[in-house]
């Protein structure tokens, strides 16, 4: 993205790479290469920043046909690196030695300069490094204002090279650089999927753009106040429907990044980007079932990394915030729980998703809405959005074509590949309909009408068998009915192994959240809010005891332990579930009781002697039953005895009927 606006604030800020007040992380880079191309002088900036001159920065260019030019004296222009400017007719390069390898911020300034020797507004030229296209085919659009790009490349061998390559009868230019170290751990490898749902890997081999950079609910963030030098934007201009949207800030100082995770501190993002937070606008409404939505004009031919940073500042107490994020209309983070991931209010956390091209067709889109989770408020929050651009199959960010000469998606390949599919598909046709037409055909046990004459019978027990099929019986042994082997064969299509249980069907559906992926996490997630009455049966509710509910729920959990130490024995697992179960019988007997009792007395009935007086005790009722376990009296239930140990076993062996 061009970043116009924020140039004209860069005249005005206070040293970059310094610790602002409200930043506790300093970050001193490794290599801090600052180029005022075609300087005589070497410029101070108002923030502090020093660039070389163009004879200090010497060693680092090579060309054969190039130019300096000057531009006169111009109060509009925002910074003194745009008053000059180096014009190359023939390739030109810039070679970086560096001193540590690793992720290095590429910031390329552009102000087409006023001069005698060539038309900058209409120069057209590419720009690449060793191994990726930072720019192809690029001009400043007949544009008065300056424009800065910007990258994050992993440059893992020395020198980095920047190569301007002037398109034919055309010019390039430059009129600043900077090559400076980023953190380490500013970019992981890994990050999340949009869809399908899944972890990506990867993300360290990939040249990044960075897009947009947005402090939601705040003002504009300058290189100065950043420990990186970075510009936030403010995301007043992105937002859908500002109407639905509304501001909230709290003090700097009430930050607090987490102690025990390094890879959050003010080198991801200012705190001042935590500070403040773009929320709904109408939170408390009776039906909020709407989304405060963010829309960003992007190439939608790359593939983009979504950084989404998030700091609780509205909540008074601990999980009160519970909220869902979509990109591109799809779900990014299902019921975002902030407090039961930073485990306080008023700390950062920052979630990364990769955005794949093939779900770019209308553009990039970021929204937030209430999850539908009850005991929360119904609000959704966000603090800062990143979008970088990701480099494509040939390590292009900007066009089709790599450095090499390599298209993606060449014609030749898509042409022979089209082809090649064609046949493909012609001869899977008429293969399936051979398969069909064999399949078709009465299988040789199909034919048969009955039994085969040395088919034997099955014998187990006192059994009884006879020639006819209907009159085969069992006797009072309690087996149950013989099937024949042909009646096995018609039951089960000839022992067609798809008929097996456990084999097709059983899968993950992408399309299901995250944290719905693993029933058992998702239901102890709930089990933790103490919502798990939400999510159960609907045909339970009302009809299961609350603490037997409860007391199956604590086993599960103990059984879903980390550690295996920590696990229950079979036993206690088995004492627990025994207990849940008499609960549940006991609740559902006297719920029967009570029903029965209801029916069988009228509601004109005798009035009850004791309804005045609290104290006199309800009349016994003489023919209400015992209580029943297991569908056996206490008086008919003799101890079960283990032989081997000696002891009363569980109710549940005791019945071996099933439940």
């Amino acid at each position: 993205m061009t970043m116009l606006l924020v140039i004209f604030l860069l005249a005005f800020s206070s040293p970059a790479y310094s610790i602002g007040p409200t930043t506790s992380t300093s970050f001193t880079p490794k290599d801090n290469i600052l180029i005022d191309c075609g300087a005589e002088n070497a410029p101070t900036l108002p923030d502090g920043r020093q660039f070389k001159s163009d004879p200090q920065a010497n060693s680092f260019l090579q060309a054969n046909d190039d130019y300096k030019v000057t531009a006169g004296d111009d109060p509009e222009l925002p910074s003194p690196i745009y008053k000059t400017a180096r014009i190359f007719i023939q390739e030109a390069e810039y070679s970086f030695h560096l001193a540590h390898p690793g992720y290095h911020w590429v910031r390329l300034h552009f102000y087409p300069v006023k001069n005698d020797v060539f038309d900058l507004q209409k120069a057209t030229f590419s720009v690449n490094t060793n191994a990726y296209v930072l720019l192809h085919s690029f001009n400043v659009n007949n544009t008065d204002k300056p424009i800065l790009k910007e990258y994050l490349i992993n440059a893992n061998e020395s020198p980095l090279t920047l190569f301007f390559i002037p398109l034919k009868n055309s010019a390039a230019f430059i009129n600043a650089i900077e090559v400076v170290s980023a953190p380490d751990n500013l970019i992981f490898d890994t990050g999340s999927a949009l869809f399908p749902v899944a972890d990506f890997s990867g993300l360290t081999s990939y040249g990044i753009q960075p897009v947009y950079r947005l402090n939601n609910g705040g003002p504009l963030i300058t290189s100065s106040n950043d420990t990186l030098g970075r510009i936030w934007e403010s995301d007043e201009p992105f937002l859908a429907n500002k109407n639905l949207a509304k501001s909230v800030s709290v003090a700097t100082n009430a930050i607090k990044f987490p102690t025990d995770t390094p890879t959050i501190s003010p080198l991801v993002a200012p705190q001042s980007v935590y500070a403040s937070a773009t929320e709904m606008g109408d939170a408390g409404v009776n039906q909020p079932n709407f989304n405060v939505s963010w829309k960003f004009d992007v190439d939608t031919s790359f593939s983009y990394l979504v950084r989404l940073h998030f700091c609780d500042i509205v909540s008074i107490g601990l999980n009160e915030l519970y909220f869902n994020v979509y990109i591109n209309g799809k779900m990014a983070i299902s019921n975002l729980d902030l407090s039961a991931i930073t485990g306080a209010l008023s700390t950062p956390y920052y979630k990364d998703i990769v955005v794949n091209a093939t779900l770019m067709s209308e553009g990039l889109s970021v929204q937030v809405g209430p999850a539908k989770a009850e005991g929360g408020n119904a609000n959704a929050i966000v603090n800062g959005i990143e979008v970088m651009k990701l480099s494509n199959s040939v390590n292009s960010l900007d066009g089709e074509f790599g450095v090499d000469g390599r298209k993606v998606g060449g014609s030749n390949r898509g042409t022979v590949a089209a082809v090649g599919f064609a046949m493909m598909f012609g001869a899977f046709v008429g293969l399936g309909a051979m398969v069909i037409k064999w399949h078709k055909r009465p299988q040789d046990w199909q034919k048969r009408n009955s039994f085969s004459s040395w088919l034997l019978p099955l014998h187990a027990g006192d059994t009884s068998f006879t020639g006819s099929k209907s009159s085969m019986y069992s006797s009072t042994m309690g087996l149950g009915r013989f099937f024949s082997f042909a009646e096995l064969q018609e039951a089960t299509k000839n022992f067609d192994s798809k008929a097996i249980i456990g084999v097709g069907g059983f899968a993950i559906n992408p399309q299901l959240p995250r944290e719905q992926v693993n029933l058992a996490d998702w239901a102890m997630q709930w089990k933790r809010k103490g919502l798990l009455d939400k999510i159960i049966d609907p045909l339970l509710v009302g009809n299961i005891n609350p603490e037997s509910m409860k007391k199956f729920a604590e086993a599960a959990e103990k059984c879903l332990a980390d550690y295996g130490v920590d696990r229950p024995s079979m036993g206690d697992v088995l004492w627990n579930l025994e207990y849940a179960l008499q609960l549940q019988e006991a609740f559902t007997q006297g719920k029967a009781e009570d029903e029965n009792e209801a029916k069988s007395t009228p509601a004109s009935s005798t009035p009850s002697t004791n309804s005045d007086d609290p104290d006199t005790p309800p009349p016994v009722d003489t023919h209400i039953p015992q209580p029943v376990v297991n569908n056996i009296h206490p008086a008919e239930a003799p101890p079960v005895i283990d032989d081997h140990s000696g002891t009363a076993m569980f109710a549940q062996f005791s019945d071996l009927n099933g439940r």
